[in-house]
């Protein structure tokens, strides 16, 4: 399944991805960051033509699977991972993590100096906003620069679409040799108290959980990373979600839930400034 490597590479990635068709701007994005090998898990795409170019790239892989989620996939490859990588960064392809008080640097180069000692680093979501616009943008880094104001709240009845001004999920970057297994927030440890977990926007201490706990305007200016998720692209992104993603259409969400969250209040050009410069 996966190609064989005698000396473990100092990053990897893992991600699912499931017919999103900037899967090509997210792998491009990454490696220019110091990712070193890209696992993608395909969850029975409709559309595999979303890899075309993708194939010839030596430094990404495509493992082709069906109904990962229901059958906790990425934890039964995590073993094969954890050989081959001293570092693991494990996100959607929604999701973009990216350096903010050094922006110069890459997250290679964090990894190497900032959180050199660290086991595990807790990257919390910002979440962007598509704006409201009609039809997929060819790239969203470029396109989508609006997202929410996290100095507000923004209630809401759904549970997945809640306000997350009192907390907010991470996204983490860890060292594999610390972990026994990974869940879609965090790593699993057999030995929590022994391990350097912190916080990416001060490197601070921290718990091994999901969350990052009040995340202000402050935090995302000056973080060493975010993890901007672009959870909301566009209607037409929108609708197909509708009707192909496992938890859209286990819960019977409609387009009019998935917009009412759409807050564009902010204007952030971190991402579109970093691929564009």
């Amino acid at each position: 399944m996966f190609s064989s490597n005698r000396k473990k590479k100092f990053l990897g990635l893992v991600t699912r991805c499931k017919d999103e068709y900037f899967v090509k701007e997210f792998c491009d994005y990454y490696l220019s960051q110091g990712v070193d090998q890209i696992v993608i898990v395909d969850d029975d795409s409709n559309d595999k033509s979303i890899y075309n170019e993708l194939k010839r790239y030596e430094n990404i892989e495509i493992d082709f699977q069906k109904n990962i989620i229901e059958t906790e996939y990425i934890g039964k490859i995590y073993p094969s991972l954890k050989k081959r990588f001293h570092w693991l960064i494990y996100v959607d392809v929604d999701e973009f993590i990216t350096t903010k008080r050094n922006s110069h640097l890459t997250i290679r180069e964090e990894l190497e100096n900032t959180f050199e000692s660290v086991d595990c680093i807790k990257v919390p979501w910002v979440m962007m906003s598509s704006n409201n616009l009609d039809k997929s943008p060819s790239s969203i880094l470029l396109s989508n620069i609006y997202r929410w104001d996290h100095d507000k709240r923004h209630p809401h009845d759904i549970h997945k679409f809640r306000c997350r001004y009192d907390e907010i999920e991470v996204k983490c970057i860890f060292k594999t040799k610390s972990f026994v297994q990974i869940r879609d927030h965090h790593p699993v440890a057999r030995f929590k108290g022994r391990l350097n977990i912190v916080e990416s926007v001060n490197a601070q201490t921290t718990e091994l959980d999901p969350w990052y706990h009040s995340l202000r305007e402050k935090d995302i200016s000056s973080g060493y990373l975010l993890c901007y998720h672009y959870r909301i692209i566009s209607k037409e992104n929108s609708n197909y979600k509708l009707v192909n993603n496992y938890w859209y259409k286990k819960h019977g969400y409609t387009l009019d839930d998935l917009m009412s969250c759409d807050y564009s209040e902010r204007v952030d050009m971190t991402l579109a400034e970093k691929v564009s410069g």
